[in-house]
Parts: C-alpha cells; sequence; structure tokens
C-alpha cells in the first residue's frame, strides 16, 4: 500500500489554507471597492484600511515563515481586548452613526448609545467593530511573531560536539587501559623465550 509523501499537507491544512485565501481575497475586494466609493468620514476609512491590510496580509500569510510563540499570541490577544474595552467605555465623538443620540460609546463606529429614553445598541455595528479589533490583534500577532528572535534548536543527534575547534576528545587522549599495557607485555616475553629458546 503506497505511503503518503511526508510533505503532504493533509485534508484539513488543504481546508484551512483555502478558507485563509476565501476570507483574504473578501476582505481585500470589500475594502478596495468600498474606499474606491469615497471616504465619508477618518473612522469609515480607518476601518476598510485596517480590512484592506488584514486580507493582504491572510493572502501572503506563508511568506512570514515562522509560528506564533506565547508572547505573540499574548500581544495580540490584549490588543484586541484592551482595545475594544478601552474605545467602548469613555464617551466617543466619532461622527458616524446614530448621531440622534445624545451619547455614544464604541470605535471606529457607535455601538451604544443613550439619549433621555434609555439605552440603544446597534448589534450590526457591534459585530463590525469586534471584527475591527479582532483584525487589530491580528495584525500585532503577526508582527511580534514576525520580529520575535526564534529559539536556537537544540543539538540533533549525530551532530559533532561542540569542543573548541583543534582540541582532541577525551576519547582520543585517554591513556590506554592497562589491559592492553599488560597484553603487550606479555607478548614481547613470550617472543624474547622463542628467541633465547632458538640459539645453538
Amino acid at each position: 500500500m503506497p505511503e503518503a509523501p511526508v510533505d503532504d499537507p493533509g485534508l484539513l491544512a488543504g481546508a484551512a489554507t483555502t478558507l485563509r485565501l476565501i476570507i483574504g481575497w473578501a476582505f481585500t475586494a470589500l475594502a478596495l471597492l468600498n474606499l474606491a466609493m469615497g471616504l465619508d468620514s477618518f473612522a469609515y476609512g480607518l476601518f476598510h484600511g485596517v480590512l484592506l491590510l488584514a486580507g493582504l496580509t491572510l493572502l501572503g500569510l506563508q511568506r512570514v515563515g515562522r509560528r506564533p510563540g506565547r508572547t505573540a499570541w499574548v500581544a495580540g490577544a490584549a490588543v484586541a481586548v484592551l482595545g475594544l474595552v478601552i474605545s467602548t467605555l469613555p464617551q466617543s465623538q466619532v461622527n458616524c452613526c446614530s448621531s440622534e443620540y445624545g451619547v455614544r460609546h464604541g470605535f471606529p463606529f457607535t455601538m451604544w448609545a443613550r439619549d433621555p429614553g434609555g439605552w440603544h445598541a446597534d448589534g450590526a455595528r457591534i459585530a463590525v467593530a469586534l471584527l475591527f479589533w479582532a483584525l487589530i490583534g491580528m495584525l500585532v500577532l503577526i508582527a511580534v511573531a514576525r520580529l520575535t528572535p526564534s529559539r536556537p534548536s537544540s543539538a540533533a543527534p549525530g551532530r559533532p560536539s561542540s569542543a573548541a575547534p583543534g582540541r582532541p576528545s577525551s576519547a582520543a587522549t585517554a591513556p590506554p587501559s592497562k589491559a592492553g599495557n599488560h597484553a603487550e607485555e606479555r607478548g614481547t616475553r613470550t617472543a624474547d623465550d622463542e628467541n633465547v629458546r632458538g640459539l645453538p
């Protein structure tokens, strides 16, 4: 039965790559289309700029060449969560969305708004804000993974030892064993005895 090649990524890896490319192309096309139609506000342009950058990053993710470590995951998650919380709690002054409400919260778009009649939550803009900060966190994660130096790999079996060049190893400089010395002495004595007995 033929075996699968070693470099075969497998079904799950192939599906993940296909999904990543689809999402990357979708983000890139949507951002370019909306930006080509004009900029309504700073928040609108910022969101689609991040969307475009994230789409291009997903399309070229294989060129990053390094898996993110623990530091990269922590940095990306911290930026995403803290950015969402810090931008939501204080009162927002963005010009986009829910302008009829006196108090607005959220960035880049208004997620929560309040007037004398009570609070108002916009589910679509909450989803957009979550996507925005998730993409910011992803970009930070990839950047930290790219900039973090890789750990040196341990020496594999079969590699030469780490002894200084030009210095003989301990095995080469070890004195001969006592058993070898005794064997040489016995051999020398036997040869001498045979020579003596062979004399006339």
